[in-house]
């Protein structure tokens, strides 16, 4: 039988950050971590804290999904989008500089740029993070060096003028969706900034447009080894939708309880059913 795991340790940053997933785990019976077999079978939930760490956490534990390796390859956005290209995945992504350390500014690049680590965005939604030139470019990339390493990669991704969901406390809360993929397959979606923006304008998406991301994430499903991956899409103000990260589901959050749950039961083959509402559903 396949079961679901948590880490205690973990519990201290879910009420830090209010997330309300490992609650949800308890109320699905889900198993704490020290007390499991350690040649249990089932699948880990839990935040990203290192490779390290994780390598240790599962170590002795064989059969716990996600292995490290599978996770690794969906921690850094910079080697998700490397790894689709060389597989030759086709999504409708914006253009992302890849900027090292001593790297000069690229000579194709193009203003205005939203700008992120590999591991971090930190999606205050309106103007933030957004370089409308080499000066702010600058400003943003020693900002972001300063909070997360002096030798941080950066990403400076083609800016997107987001459809806006509503406001909250940075400016406009985008129309942004995640998708999540168990085994290869996209089984639901939920509006992102739920947690903000409790009735969000635009939603509930039309039908063509959950068909098209269902298309657009299975096509990310087939590429990576992990067993949930969260995929995030955003709309733009034409209303086109467009690729921006895929990460370890394990790690990754919502504030959509019954989304949540579904995701977790398919992660243990149970057969439930998910209505769809105005902010997350089937797939």
């Amino acid at each position: 039988m396949i079961s679901l795991f948590y880490d205690k340790h973990d519990l201290r940053h879910s009420k830090k950050l209010r997330d309300e997933r490992f609650t949800w785990l308890t109320e699905l019976g889900v198993t704490e971590l020290s007390e499991a077999a350690a040649d249990a079978t089932g699948f880990l939930f839990g935040y990203e804290h290192g490779e390290e760490q994780y390598r240790s956490l599962v170590a002795d534990r064989p059969n716990l999904r996600d292995r490290p390796d599978e996770r690794r390859e969906l921690v850094r956005l910079d080697h998700v989008l490397q790894r689709l290209a060389m597989q030759g995945v086709e999504l409708p992504t914006p253009k992302t500089w890849i900027l090292g350390i001593d790297d000069a500014p690229p000579h194709d690049l193009q203003f205005p740029v939203f700008v992120r680590t590999p591991k971090s965005s930190w999606k205050r939604g309106g103007s933030q993070s957004r370089a409308s030139n080499l000066r702010q470019l600058s400003d943003e990339i020693e900002l972001l060096r300063r909070a997360f390493g002096w030798d941080t990669t950066i990403l400076a991704r083609q800016w997107i003028d987001a459809a806006a969901a509503g406001k909250w406390m940075f400016g406009d809360a985008p129309q942004e969706i995640r998708v999540w993929i168990v085994d290869g397959a996209p089984v639901a979606w939920s509006f992102h900034y739920l947690h903000v923006v409790p009735t969000p304008a635009g939603f509930p998406p039309a039908a063509e447009d959950l068909s098209l991301l269902a298309d657009l994430a299975a096509k990310i499903g087939a590429v990576f080894r992990s067993r949930l991956i969260a995929a995030d899409f955003l709309r733009d103000r034409g209303g086109r939708w467009h690729f921006l990260e895929a990460g370890p589901g394990a790690a990754s959050g919502t504030a959509h309880e019954t989304v949540f749950k579904f995701v977790a039961e398919k992660l243990r083959n149970r057969q439930t059913v998910l209505h769809a509402d105005a902010v997350g559903g089937p797939l």
